[in-house]
């Protein structure tokens, strides 16, 4: 953003006890002629800020002091959001610093800041004269935690803090919340979460040798299971069809129509309630009992020779000849 006019529109004043300008300027005045940087600056305002484009941002130094201690982690000084921006392509951007303490004040954060010489020769220059924080923030513009702090040539609104809320910041909160969400974790999931449940994934992998033999077994097992359950299905249609035909329920004609009725488990289902249902036929005639007539293969032939020539001897003290062949056919319809 560029630099505020001296005399800049009412929604760019800064709010009160939030003013930046003496905390910019003597980071670059610390810097100067070979002086040492002051070891003491000053990085958020407090209470409410906005931007030009109308955002609002809120800071807490009290509850940003604590949760700096209780993270335990220093805080790197960069130049132009170098880490918060480059990391997200894998490029490279070194530390100029390091924040070794947040403290609270009536006006505002501090930070007690370690310089790197690069830090100091960036500061000497004065080609980066004011400092700028990154942090994270909740959908109410109320800042989390501090990211990092970088040294910036041109500030928005000359307030360091609001120079980090910009639309990469958003953007990057964003992706950040769907990535907590496609691991299964809540949009309040933290950096440290995200890490170790992406871990716990890796972890977790199985080798593509062994997945591939799983899904093969798996398969097998499947085919295996359909074909059982078609088995199964055919014998209990059997049972179900043989018992109807015995039961007079239906003739041998409509066997095949209702074997494709069973062809599903709703159709099964439906022909067993009909079947249930449906009434006997009439009982049964008794004729599958006896030997058809003219079927000799029951008959023992030589049992059949010595009643035919009794009967014959007995036609004959009568007086009446016949055949062998009459006295067997003669004996046959008296069997039937």
């Amino acid at each position: 953003m560029t630099r505020p006019s001296a005399t800049p529109p009412e929604k760019n004043r800064l709010p009160a006890n939030t003013a930046a300008g003496t905390v910019l300027l003597e980071v670059a005045a610390a810097g100067a002629d070979g002086g040492s940087p002051p070891e003491m600056i000053k990085v958020t305002p407090v209470g409410q800020v906005e931007t030009r484009d109308g955002r609002k941002y809120s800071f807490d130094p009290a509850m940003l002091s604590a949760r700096f201690a209780k993270d335990g982690v220093d805080i790197p000084v960069d130049v132009d959001h170098g880490i918060s921006k480059k990391a997200m392509w894998g490029e490279r951007a070194d530390a100029v610093g390091w924040v070794k303490e947040l403290v609270a004040r009536d006006d505002g954060l501090y930070a007690r800041i370690e310089w790197l010489e690069a830090g100091r020769e960036i500061l000497s220059a004065k080609t980066h004269r004011y400092v700028s924080p990154t942090f994270r923030h909740n959908d109410l513009g109320e800042a989390q935690w501090l990211h990092s702090i970088a040294l910036v040539a041109a500030p928005a609104l000359a307030l360091p803090a609001v120079a980090a809320a910009n639309p990469a910041m958003e953007t990057s909160m964003d992706t950040f919340k769907k990535i907590a969400a496609a691991l299964g974790l809540g949009e309040a999931a933290d950096e440290a979460a995200c890490l170790s449940a992406i871990a716990d994934l890796q972890a977790s992998k199985v080798d593509n040798a062994v997945h591939d033999e799983t899904l093969a077994t798996l398969s097998a097992t499947k085919t295996e299971l359909t074909e059982l359950k078609a088995s199964i299905r055919d014998d209990e249609v059997e049972t179900l069809i043989e018992g109807a035909l015995k039961a007079k329920k239906i003739v041998p004609a409509q066997r095949e129509q209702y074997v494709a009725l069973c062809a599903t488990d709703d159709g099964l289902a439906q022909v067993k309630a009909l079947l249930e249902v449906t009434p006997e036929g009439l009982p049964g005639s008794g004729l599958d009992t006896k030997t058809p007539a003219g079927d000799d293969t029951e008959i023992d032939p030589a049992a059949l020779a010595a009643e035919a020539r009794t009967h014959m001897a007995d036609l004959a003290a009568k007086g009446i000849t016949i055949s062998i062949a009459e006295a067997v056919a003669a004996v046959k319809e008296k069997r039937a």
